[in-house]
């Protein structure tokens, strides 16, 4: 099901919605460039606790993609945005899910046979890298932006409510009585507690074969940029690792989260630049 067609300067975009294979109705954006033959797709996958235009960012990325001749589509993830679902049954295996019946969506759309890109943002990376895993047939290249890799160690290691793999009491009953730990920046639920202790970056990302970018910021303090330097040389296909010196977490200036500061827009500029270029190839 879709929306007619509007406007943006030299491109057009196409509301649209579809479904998971779950049944969960997601909402999207498709975007295209007016007179330039599509060569390809690209699927824009945003973070935990925004939507699907990354506060702008995604919007001027899917418009950099669209006039290099690739249909675009960003959509919003499961409890997120205009999309449907419950915050507390959020998982990764869910996202990646997402991830899938967007490509389907997004492949039927352009009328491209062919395998679609896939640029994920932060807690959607290792769910992308997931999807790249078990779906080689449908992922061409993968772009990971300052990505979360090691789920465990966010949803389990580091929490206080943990001691080693045993949740608290504390934290037992906050899931009982209202169904979730904490919002963090959505709520947690019991089965992505369950979820990540199976979920191995050493043994997932060694099955992704597809060409990788990983772009990481340098003073990350959400997800730090070690992290990938960490992961990158587990890929199984070639990776390379861009990282901006002194930006943040979105590739943002200190203190800058609606992307206003002029440094800010210059290093998303530059992360644009550098993905429509390993998309085009």
């Amino acid at each position: 099901m879709s929306a007619p067609l509007s406007d943006r300067g030299m491109v057009s975009e196409r509301e649209v919605r579809f479904r998971s294979l779950d049944g969960t109705a997601l909402a999207g954006t498709v975007t295209a460039a007016r007179d330039v033959a599509v060569v390809g797709a690209v699927l824009l996958v945003h973070g935990a606790g925004v939507t699907r235009e990354e506060g702008g960012f995604f919007a001027r990325q899917a418009a950099g993609l669209a006039a290099a001749g690739l249909r675009v589509l960003r959509f919003d993830l499961r409890a997120h945005g205009a999309s449907g679902g419950r915050a507390e049954d959020i998982t990764i295996a869910g996202v990646a899910n997402d991830i899938r019946a967007a490509a389907d969506h997004l492949r039927e759309a352009a009328g491209v046979d062919r395998p679609v890109h896939v640029v994920a943002a932060s807690f959607s990376g290792g769910a992308a890298a997931l999807h790249a895993a078990y779906r080689p047939q449908d992922v061409g290249r993968l772009v990971l932006l300052n990505p979360r890799l090691d789920y465990r160690d966010r949803y389990v290691d580091s929490r206080p409510y943990f001691d080693g793999d045993y949740i608290t009491t504390t934290g037992a009953r906050d899931l009982d009585e209202r169904g979730f730990t904490e919002k963090s920046p959505f709520e947690l639920g019991r089965a992505l507690h369950n979820e990540v202790f199976f979920l191995e970056p050493d043994v997932y990302l060694r099955a992704v074969r597809a060409p990788v970018l990983v772009v990481h910021g340098t003073k990350d303090t959400f997800v730090p940029v070690e992290s990938s330097r960490r992961y990158v040389p587990v890929f199984a296909g070639p990776a390379e690792l861009v990282e901006l010196d002194w930006a943040q977490h979105g590739f943002a200036a200190h203190e800058d989260p609606q992307y206003a500061d002029p440094q800010t827009q210059v290093w998303q500029a530059e992360v644009i630049e550098r993905v429509t270029g390993f998309l085009s190839v």
